[in-house]
């Protein structure tokens, strides 16, 4: 099993400061495509943004493979890159962690494992791996960055609550 990073997932995890954590509580290894990397890393850095050089480093430290795949006979299924590639290696082996909710859509009916980044971090939660106070702060830093909803937020505390009632 492995874990999918797209695009965009990519980026809320570095703007939001969440990667060195997400990656101390990952359970099975972290990938990302090619063209991943050149949406986040090439093309940020061309553009002068600042997350793009933050990126490379933080890829580099935590020696996420960057596998090349193509994505040009599929990319009409998606039409970004970086969700055609997510798509194409989850269909190999693995869950795509994706931001997107067209995408997180098309992967669950094409039958793939998907999974939004909030839930990550609810799912660490709930395996005691993260706090609550951790989670909140998390769901926090997730929403300053748009990685995750009010609704989703308000749906969260909602099991939260429920968690906490059933302890009782």
């Amino acid at each position: 099993m492995r874990w999918i990073l797209d695009a965009c997932t990519l980026i809320y995890l570095i703007k939001a400061k969440l990667f060195n954590l997400f990656m101390e509580i990952v359970e099975f290894p972290v990938v990302i495509d090619s063209s991943v990397y050149q949406e986040v890393v090439i093309n940020g850095k061309a553009n002068n943004y600042p997350d793009a050089i933050e990126a490379e480093e933080i890829l580099n430290e935590n020696r996420v493979p960057v596998i090349s795949i193509e994505v040009s006979k599929d990319l009409f299924r998606f039409i970004d890159p970086g969700e055609t590639s997510c798509y194409l290696l989850a269909m190999e082996e693995g869950i795509c962690l994706t931001s997107d909710d067209k995408a997180y859509k098309k992967f669950l009916n094409e039958n793939l494992k998907a999974m939004r980044i909030d839930n990550f971090y609810f799912k660490k939660l709930n395996q005691n791996r993260l706090t609550k106070k951790d989670f909140l702060r998390i769901l926090n830093k997730l929403e300053s960055v748009n990685a995750t909803k009010p609704k989703s937020i308000l749906f969260y505390m909602k099991k939260l609550q429920e968690m906490e009632e059933n302890k009782k």
